[in-house]
């Protein structure tokens, strides 16, 4: 049952209606119900593995915690010899903290790469044994359990934060297996920490109107920029790309430009769902993105692009990257043999190769996926290391570097480079397919201008008057992102000046966007709901 589907509308006002009402006094517990009730329309078989997932690092936290306890005991009551008794005895309960650690670890990515990984792995092992002349393959074909990559990230994070003794372990299983499998975030994150959700998810939510009716403003939202927008794209850039090998130019930059924008709103509208359902419930969800086309580089497109799971990668696997033996070693030998500046560079690299690397494959069990995570490793690390040559550059030809035309055309550097990305995303190509799509792309002997009169353009899912509108509802988009980074200087929302506005015009917008929805969704007979590009994952 997902967010766009005709079943989730009345199981949606179902568990408002009683989370507000019969279950007043127990949400948090109504809230576990519903969200088994969702993940059990999704696929009743899987849900197997997220108890596995959640039990096992709900015991396996508890473990860390009482060895935790019991170190501080015996270190507030025991007299040690020496300060070196005094480190051999708590390297030694760190070493079994660490072996606890592992074993949960062992379980939860153990299930997520066989789960995700297995027929990749495999197909790797057929095509180098095929070169050998022996033939063979299998494949199993496992379908993902729903939100599978991205639960399994936060019950990591959560029995890591134990293990670091940021907050003590969860007691109650039943709250643990509420904050990995609630349904607003688990078809497409965001990847929530459990010290942010718990207090709320665990705090009394009398009914307000202000709040509910604000929730059901974004859920509106999302629905509009997924099913109207970009569920129309979709048809669009689903034709183009089918297509990609006999097109040259301008048809392959609109397509492969329109897809960013396509998936920009496909994910942004299934967040908006989840920030509206969560917003009615008086659970604020993280933020996971924030108007990523506006970026002037790479790395602040990915502050703005897939926050979460930015943010867990910093928290819990660059910082540990960086601070390994094995880092310390390179930065100790580049600092010897090239001085402090080549030092402080590969310090810099090697984590962010690292996490880019495990970035793509996170996102997908096929090589396009590792080379799409290469490919802003690449990005990233650049960027970082020519950051400061570049000002120096720009101050010595005077150039502004604030003004107006300068941000645009670093804006729109950022979102072609991002864009470029996006195509080893939709047409699942290696790296040889990579550089063809481009060399097509900007073909100019052939840019194809000439199919913008001659209607050919509209002969890929959409006709011009189909077209057109699409454009417009993007500039649309862009208008009311510009409004939102202009109201959020001023700590505002769009949503908080439309509640300053008279009764009328609120419900002529609300009302609007309904007919919007009703009139233009992509739905109905000839149509199938589109599955969210980020629940695959």
């Amino acid at each position: 049952m997902g967010f766009n589907t005709l079943s989730f509308i009345p199981f949606l006002l179902i568990v408002i209606l009683l989370y507000f009402t019969v279950f007043r006094k127990c949400q948090w517990i109504f809230l576990l119900i519903a969200s088994i009730a969702f993940y059990l329309f999704a696929g009743p078989k899987y849900i197997v593995f997220i108890i596995i997932s959640s039990l096992s690092t709900y015991f396996f936290a508890r473990k860390i915690q009482k060895m935790h306890d019991a170190e501080d005991k015996i270190l507030k009551e025991r007299e040690f010899s020496s300060k070196d008794a005094k480190k051999a005895f708590k390297k030694r309960r760190t070493k079994q903290r660490r072996r606890v650690l592992v074993v949960d670890f062992i379980i939860n990515l153990g299930l997520l790469c066989v789960i995700k990984y297995t027929d990749f792995i495999l197909s790797g092992v057929s095509t180098i044994l095929s070169k050998f002349g022996m033939d063979w393959s299998k494949e199993f074909n496992f379908i993902l359990p729903l939100g599978i990559s991205f639960y399994t990230f936060m019950l990591v994070g959560y029995i890591l934060d134990v293990y670091w003794k940021r907050y003590r372990a969860e007691t109650n299983y039943f709250k643990l297996a509420l904050f990995s499998m609630y349904f607003p975030h688990i078809v497409q994150g965001p990847i929530g920490r459990y010290n942010r959700l718990a207090p709320q998810f665990f705090a009394d939510h009398p009914f307000d109107y202000n709040r509910v009716t604000k929730g059901f403003q974004l859920i509106l939202w999302g629905y509009f920029e997924k099913m109207v927008i970009s569920d129309r794209i979709q048809a669009f850039t689903n034709g183009v790309l089918a297509n990609w090998q006999q097109l040259t130019g301008f048809p392959l930059l609109l397509g492969i430009s329109l897809f960013s924008i396509q998936l920009y709103l496909d994910w942004m509208g299934c967040m908006d769902i989840a920030h509206g359902v969560s917003e009615i419930f008086g659970i604020n969800l993280d933020r996971n993105f924030w108007h990523p086309f506006f970026s002037k580089n790479m790395p602040e497109f990915w502050r703005r692009w897939h926050i979460s799971l930015g943010a867990w990668f910093k928290d819990y696997l660059l910082y540990q990257v960086s601070m390994s033996g094995l880092c310390k070693k390179i930065n100790k030998f580049t600092r010897r043999k090239w001085g402090n500046q080549a030092s402080r560079a590969f310090s810099a690299v090697i984590p962010a190769a690292v996490v880019w690397i495990v970035t793509g494959v996170w996102h997908g069990a096929a090589s396009c996926f590792v080379l799409w995570g290469v490919y802003h490793g690449i990005l990233i690390i650049t960027s970082s290391l020519f950051e400061i040559p570049i000002q120096k550059l720009c101050k010595f030809l005077h150039i502004d570097t604030e003004c107006f035309s300068f941000n645009l055309f670093r804006m729109i550097r950022t979102f072609m480079l991002s864009t470029i990305g996006r195509i080893f995303f939709a047409v699942s190509a290696g790296f040889t397919t990579m550089i063809e799509f481009t060399k097509r792309m900007f073909d100019f002997r052939q840019f194809g201008l000439h199919t913008l009169w001659d209607e050919s353009l509209f002969s890929y899912g959409l006709d011009r008057h189909g077209f057109t509108l699409a454009m417009l509802l993007v500039v649309l988009v862009w208008c009311v992102s510009m409004l939102q980074e202009k109201f959020d200087k001023d700590n505002k929302t769009v949503r908080d000046v439309i509640a300053e506005q008279n009764i009328v015009f609120r419900w002529v917008l609300y009302l609007g966007l309904i007919a919007g929805i009703l009139i233009f969704g992509m739905y109905g007979s000839g149509y199938d709901a589109g599955a969210f590009f980020y629940g695959k994952f």
